[in-house]
């Protein structure tokens, strides 16, 4: 009864949010409001548990994003990311340009949204790809699939984010996962591209960017400094996950110090300095409400106004006891355990289309299945965070937002972009869960 009611409540979002295209953050207050009233909760009770999970779930991550989408407005407003595509095209050289774009995707994709960085991109690719006469097809899907791979997986990226909080996984185990599995799946898009689209012909439009049209210049300073905002937060957090392992040989003040940098919250703010004071010259403008400072929080309110209501919805499942609706055994099933998360995030990926959409219901439904499963440790946490990330990647097509950024901006036909775009994000993500099994494999074995 209680699962009926659950993919009951599920295909009304699907229906609301997919069909309707009604907004995220009242869809999902709604269904959880329906969860918790038809599962024989009162009113108020319910009510509470949705307030608590959305303020919970803000104050776990709120700050977390809004660093991020500061550091993302900044990057891409100094042309940080025509550096850094100019840059790796240059050090791989302009025969391995499409190779090059997808690690530029992979790059920069950490913090900032795939579909903003893909329209910047993409007329970056257009004019590489025509003076090294490579086919414009391949480059495209290249990049494509490495933005998409760091944009479902990396943190502090909304949705993994989201994720890891609903989850209860840690910030730094998630980056150690979930960086290898985008990199398999960037990679393998590569090899997808290279293979299925060297015979394809695009439409050749450039389409420039604001800082191109206004001939902004990008930096004042060494061009190594476009890569910091995104580099140094990440070191940073690794590192601390990585020296957590040897915490019993590192003296305690410098685990301590190393604890502080490494705080997600400190190493973000730590990048937003580099971002605003370190790549480009800054004005005092920029910092005031209506400048990029300003721009950026509004940003960040929308994505955190629906983040927080997926936690809401997600405080209303856990307090339904699902162990009892499974078999006693299921958590002998070791390694293949996390394949259940990733496939309930497949299917709404699918279903719905939006990716951060997708891993935020598929994280709360998930939640009470973590005990009987046996993915309650943190590396276990972790790598279920990865697998309902992964989920969302399969399968990008026609009800995903990112699909027609990707046809419209490139030049592809709606028959191109089934075979290059969703064909790919499905190779793409195989890949990644792939290496995801063998992480699992790997700790439980």
């Amino acid at each position: 009864m209680v699962l009926l009611l659950l993919f009951f409540v599920i295909a009304v979002i699907i229906l609301l949010t997919a069909f309707w295209k009604i907004h995220p953050l009242p869809v999902l207050l709604l269904g959880a409001f329906l969860f918790g009233i038809l599962n024989g909760n009162g009113a108020i009770e319910t009510i509470t548990m949705i307030s608590a999970g959305f303020g919970g779930t803000i104050k776990g991550i709120g700050l977390i994003i809004i660093l991020g989408t500061v550091i993302g407005v900044f990057m891409e407003h100094r042309g940080a990311l025509k550096v850094i595509a100019e840059k790796v095209v240059g050090f791989l050289g302009r025969k391995r340009a499409p190779f090059a774009m997808c690690l530029v995707g992979y790059i920069v994709s950490t913090c900032i949204f795939c579909d903003s960085a893909f329209i910047i991109l993409i007329g970056i690719w257009k004019k590489i790809g025509r003076l090294a006469e490579l086919p414009l097809a391949v480059g495209a899907t290249a990049l494509s699939m490495g933005l998409f791979a760091s944009h479902c997986f990396i943190p502090p990226m909304p949705g993994p984010v989201a994720a890891l909080t609903v989850l209860g996984a840690d910030f730094g185990k998630v980056l150690l996962f979930g960086a290898p599995a985008a990199l398999a799946a960037a990679v393998t898009g590569y090899f997808y591209a290279a293979f299925a689209g060297k015979n394809d012909e695009l439409e050749v439009t450039v389409e420039e960017s604001e800082n191109e049209k206004n001939n902004i210049p990008a930096f004042y300073y060494h061009w190594t400094v476009a890569f910091l905002p995104i580099v140094i937060p990440l070191f940073l957090i690794g590192t601390v996950s990585i020296c957590g392992v040897f915490k019993d040989r590192i003296p305690t003040s410098v685990y301590h110090i190393l604890s502080i940098t490494g705080n997600p919250v400190s190493a973000l703010f730590i990048g937003v300095i580099i971002a605003i004071f370190l790549i480009g010259k800054w004005c005092q403008k920029e910092l005031t409400t209506d400048g990029l400072f300003g721009k950026a929080v509004v940003n960040a309110a929308n994505i955190l106004m629906i983040t927080g209501a997926g936690g809401a919805f997600g405080e209303v499942l856990k307090k339904v006891d699902f162990k009892y609706l499974i078999p006693e055994n299921i958590g002998s099933i070791g390694t293949f355990a996390i394949v259940i998360p990733l496939g309930f995030s497949v299917i709404l990926k699918i279903a719905q289309g939006s990716s951060t959409l997708a891993i935020l219901t598929s994280a709360s439904a998930v939640v009470p299945l973590l005990e009987p499963l046996g993915l309650t440790s943190p590396t276990m946490r972790a790598l279920t965070c990865c697998a309902v990330c992964c989920g969302a990647m399969i399968v990008s097509h026609t009800n995903d937002s990112y699909f027609w950024v990707v046809t419209k901006f490139s030049g592809m036909s709606v028959r191109q972009g089934l075979k290059l775009q969703t064909i790919g994000s499905l190779i793409s993500g195989l890949a990644a869960a792939i290496v995801l099994l063998l992480f699992a494999w790997g700790v439980t074995g």
